[in-house]
């Protein structure tokens, strides 16, 4: 029975440890969808039609695919 609580206390103190080391950190780096900011991408691409113009009306044309 002793040896069954020494296990069991080894057992829980490494799921602690576990999960208290595998936290995501606070200052993370935002990841984004990677469908959602190819889609964004080619909108302002397409919207843009090559030209030099980027502005406010092709960044509020694109609003809706914005990640």
């Amino acid at each position: 029975m002793n040896n069954f609580k020494n296990l069991l206390i080894a057992t829980l103190t490494g799921l602690l440890a576990l999960s208290l080391f595998t936290q995501p950190a606070q200052s993370a780096t935002k990841t984004y969808d990677a469908v959602k900011l190819a889609e964004y991408v080619a909108c302002l691409a397409d919207q843009n039609g090559g030209g030099n113009s980027f502005g406010p009306y092709l960044l509020e044309l694109c609003r809706k695919y914005k990640p």
